[in-house]
């Protein structure tokens, strides 16, 4: 389904809506342009799930996580990665489980390793509106 994300406010009310859904083992990719807010999407729809702490980019590091209660989160960004194979020495394996929530920025990145999607997030930017496609496999 699309949706209109041209303000930050309606930016977070789609932020709001998945983390309502979201369920710990979940997979969500994140596709888009650089730009195209997957990054502030990211840090909203963590925000909405209750982390409090100071949420930034893992553009260089390629994952952050986020802990609440019992409930972990990683916020992956592959932009960086040259070969799907690195994943393996950030420990991948330890990262997917299912307590846990992984977002990831740049997903086809890390194709052939990352597992299957639970939510497909797709961020379109044209010169007349953004939109956010949502799909789940």
């Amino acid at each position: 389904m699309q949706h209109p994300i041209d303000s930050l406010e309606l930016l977070e009310q789609q932020a709001k809506k998945i983390a309502g859904i979201l369920k710990p083992g979940d997979v969500v990719y994140l596709l888009g342009d650089l730009g195209a807010g997957k990054t502030t999407f990211t840090q909203m729809l963590l925000k909405a799930c209750g982390v409090r702490e100071h949420i930034k980019s893992p553009t260089y590091t390629l994952y952050e996580t986020y802990q609440i209660g019992d409930m972990s989160f990683v916020h992956m960004d592959l932009y960086r990665l040259s070969d799907p194979e690195e994943l393996f020495f950030l420990g991948i394996e330890d990262l997917l489980d299912d307590r846990r929530i992984v977002v990831i920025e740049w997903p086809e990145k890390g194709r052939g390793v990352l597992p299957q999607a639970d939510w497909v997030l797709e961020f379109n930017l044209n010169k007349l509106n953004r939109t956010l496609t949502i799909t789940s496999e």
